[in-house]
């Protein structure tokens, strides 16, 4: 009974919310608070959302679709609608209720035909259920549904609603600032100033993004309705301006990343907004139905038809993990983009074992030029620099030659080139310039060739599927090539010859006379020792985290003792997070065969979780001594409130580099035998956080934390 009773409640909050794209439960309790202002349409919209959610829950719709309000925000806009244009009487009760099944029945309805073609279906069954109903009232008797006046000022409670927004405008507040307040007022069918303020506040608490947006859209609305109808009458535009408001909001911060080509975007897609407000007006005015949200439905749904048609996604990236914040989705992105490089959606590896020299880089001055500018050549060099062995006469004195090549990722062979006799040490085939060669498909659009392969070394055929790290042949000195060597592209298509891309490796180690230094998704540079590192399959497996995992933490801050409890959870879109249900904190990771990764965190920065989280925050599974590992910290997440708003006002044009953090594994002679150690670091806010992490038996065993003044020791139990 309680979890239902739960479900209803998340369902209530986030209906509220998702009229904004939100799940903020503090921003719904502000938008609950400003739908009551005017009580009746506040509590018509509550009773038919509850009616919708029970009714849902009872059939077995979609549990998450259920819980984030999804669809049930339509049904929402449809109480409020029913509340604000009729008389609250026992027939009004009854008919609301079918018209919140009514609307609940589209929006199930179009969210799968919607989806099929990845489109919202945003507003669109409130403004269908509310004609709908207009239309079948012209034909009920006078006595069922009688007609309410919007405002009414003979109550206590209306008389002081009435008296602040009668003070409100006395106060000569700019004309703009007013027809905005009634703007967002009117989104919940509330003709007050109050209702606005309370909605606008929330908005500015909630995302400082979403608020921008909507003053952008709001204004650039104002100025091309003023364009078009040229003597405007404030109340005109008071019932069209919330289409822009929304128009900006959905395409500059929910479903697109917010950027400054969003905001572009949002210029452009308000004038169209525009063009549909006046031609839909004027159809649905035949019937003397109003136009509602449909012109910023109409607008959105096109535009979004048209973006996902793109083959690339230089600008405008899709939100395709939604975090229902515009704040969150763009930082997010940029950690993202930060340690995977752009548009990466599969991870190429180097295609040998053990370490190799990169010969010649991109843009090398031998032969990458041109089409073939993004490429690699790779040799094995000993402590000399040299190429070979002495005498250095024959291909097989070259240290590389007949040394295994491995596939740099899962794919099918799709081209294999076969044939062609090696060259003597020095002599060069410039008839078959690609010597035997071997195209393998990764994805659409991306392939892998290799080539100057050993001639008859293949241990795959055309068809074949391969998994990353497969060996399908020997390095070899076919082709254009004076000694042994692996020449290494990306391309786009299938066949040899094919033009290179620019594509980035995913997780290497490059040999530095300081060290080693791990890199991912990066592009390895000419003359550069690298190797692709071996994960160790202990620490590996203790980072793991599989759903359903539960760890139990007990921890010793200074003296003070306390417990923490842990969950490992998956969510509807596959996202794994971390929950500490005492401090109701998550952190949400990744991980592959090479690195864990934590993505992003929320609750209580003074839980065990946020120091594992730091702790943890990029965790290489090769564990040598001498390999450090770097990352950048968010930097939102450690900055005061007010830097943090400038910050997020900022954001979509500038993004602050964040604390820097690094890892490694050390020998520590005081671990239990066979215990692995990690220690990290972190310089937050001036001050220097250093963590400690033992692994023992395949798990997490302790961690500790050492600030200048305080210590966290926990163990796990």
């Amino acid at each position: 009974m309680n979890q239902e009773l739960r479900k209803i409640k998340d369902g209530l909050l986030c209906s509220y919310g998702q009229v904004f794209f939100s799940d903020n439960p503090w921003f719904a309790g502000l938008l609950i608070a400003a739908s009551l202002i005017d009580p009746q349409v506040g509590f018509s919209g509550m009773l038919s959302v509850v009616v919708a959610l029970l009714f849902a829950m009872v059939v077995g719709l979609n549990k998450t679709s259920i819980s984030k309000g999804i669809y049930t925000y339509n049904v929402l806009l449809t109480g409020f609608a029913m509340g604000a244009y009729f008389e609250c009487t026992l027939p009004f009760i009854g008919i609301l209720c079918m018209a919140s099944l009514l609307t609940l029945f589209i929006s199930v309805c179009l969210s799968g035909l919607m989806a099929k073609y990845r489109l919202p279906f945003l507003s669109l069954p409130f403004v269908l259920s509310v004609w709908i109903l207009l239309l079948n009232t012209r034909s009920f008797d006078v006595q069922v549904l009688l007609p309410r006046n919007v405002f009414i000022h003979d109550s206590g409670w209306n008389s002081f609603v009435f008296s602040i927004d009668f003070y409100l405008e006395s106060l000569n507040l700019p004309g703009i600032l007013i027809i905005y307040l009634k703007a967002m007022g009117s989104i919940f069918f509330q003709h007050s100033l109050l209702a606005g303020i309370l909605i606008t506040i929330g908005l500015l608490i909630h995302s400082r993004i979403t608020f921008a947006l909507s003053w952008l859209g709001f204004a650039t609305g104002f100025l091309f309705f003023r364009y078009v109808q040229g003597n405007m009458i404030s109340a005109d535009y008071e019932t069209v301006s919330f289409n822009y408001i929304f128009t900006a909001i959905a395409l500059g911060g929910f479903f697109y990343i917010p950027s400054a080509a969003g905001f572009l975007l949002v210029l452009f897609s308000t004038c169209i907004t525009g063009l549909l407000i006046t031609a839909i007006n004027k159809m649905t005015g035949v019937w003397l139905l109003p136009a509602y949200s449909l012109p910023f439905s109409a607008a959105t749904i096109l535009l979004i038809a048209v973006l996902n048609n793109r083959l690339t996604y230089k600008y405008l990236h899709p939100a395709f993990y939604q975090q229902y914040s515009p704040e969150k989705n763009l930082y997010a992105f940029h950690i993202y983009m930060g340690r995977f490089s752009k548009n990466v959606f599969t991870a190429i590896q180097l295609p040998f074992f053990g370490e190799w020299t990169v010969s010649q880089g991109h843009s090398g001055a031998i032969t990458h030029k041109d089409d073939f500018r993004y490429a690699w050549d790779f040799v094995v060099t000993d402590e000399h620099s040299k190429t070979f062995r002495l005498p250095g006469k024959t291909i097989s004195d070259f240290y590389c030659y007949g040394l295994p090549i491995t596939a740099p990722a899962d794919g099918q062979v799709v081209t294999i080139l076969n044939g062609i006799d090696d060259n003597a040490v020095g002599g060069v085939n410039l008839n078959e310039n690609w010597g035997n060669s071997i195209v393998l498909k990764h994805s659409e659009f991306l392939y892998s060739k290799i080539s100057h392969i050993k001639n008859d070394s293949f241990k795959v055929k055309e068809g074949d599927h391969v998994k990353r790290g497969d060996l399908i042949a020997n390095c070899g000195n076919s082709g254009r090539s004076p000694e042994p060597h692996i020449h290494f592209q990306l391309q786009e298509s299938a066949y040899i010859g094919a033009a290179t891309i620019r594509y980035p490796l995913s997780h290497y180690v490059v040999k530095t006379p300081a060290g080693n230094e791990h890199r991912s998704f990066e592009h390895p540079k000419e003359n550069e020792i690298l190797f692709r590192p071996v994960a160790n399959a202990a620490v590996k497996k203790a980072f793991e985290f599989i759903p359903g995992m539960k760890f139990r933490f007990e921890t010793d801050r200074s003296g003070i003792k306390c417990t923490e409890s842990w969950e490992v959870i998956t969510d509807s879109s596959n996202a794994s997070y971390i929950y500490c249900r005492e401090t109701g904190s998550s952190a949400w990771f990744t991980y592959d065969d090479t690195v864990f990764y934590f993505t992003s965190f929320s609750g209580d920065k003074k839980s065990l979780l946020f120091y594992f989280y730091l702790a943890a925050y990029k965790v290489f599974f090769s564990p040598e001594a001498s390999l450090v590992v770097k990352d950048s910290l968010p930097a939102e997440l450690f900055s005061g409130k007010a830097k943090k708003w400038l910050m997020d006002f900022i954001s979509p044009f500038y993004i602050f580099k964040g604390p820097v953090f690094s890892s490694q594994f050390i020998h520590d002679p005081l671990a239990e035998p066979g215990s692995v150690t990690i220690a990290s670091r972190a310089g937050i806010n001036g001050t220097r956080i250093s963590f400690g992490i033992s692994l023992q038996d395949n798990k997490l065993n302790t961690l500790k934390v050492m600030f200048s003044d305080q210590c966290i020791y926990a163990r796990s139990v």
